[in-house]
């Protein structure tokens, strides 16, 4: 990509200088400059290669977490509802026996 842009502006350059201008110092210039940049921009570029390695293992890691929590707090709210299902099945059980005893007392009674 890089020497892509570098050949259309060189070649833009070249275009569009008028003759009698000397602009082969220009462009050598130009060339140099350009070449040491893409030169220089590469221990940059490792740098930020690491940099970006590094926040997108941080994210994963956060993630991670948040994954877990989300996890746990299902597992909590699963058990929340495991032990009130359980709580209602034990009240409507005292209930029916309470309801059973009302019906027996009534008939034995009548």
């Amino acid at each position: 990509m890089k020497c892509a842009v570098m050949f259309l502006v060189l070649s833009m350059v070249v275009l569009m200088a008028q003759p009698g201008e000397g602009f082969w110092h220009v462009l050598a210039g130009a060339a140099t400059h350009l070449a040491s940049h893409f030169l220089n921009n590469r221990g940059e570029t490792a740098e930020e290669q690491a940099d970006q390695q590094q926040l997108n293992q941080q994210l994963a890691q956060e993630e991670a977490q948040k994954l877990d929590l989300q996890r746990m707090n299902q597992q909590q709210l699963d058990e929340q509802q495991q032990q009130l299902d359980e709580q209602q099945q034990q009240d409507q059980e005292q209930l029916n026996r309470r309801s059973f005893k009302s019906k027996f007392a009534r008939r034995h009674f009548n």
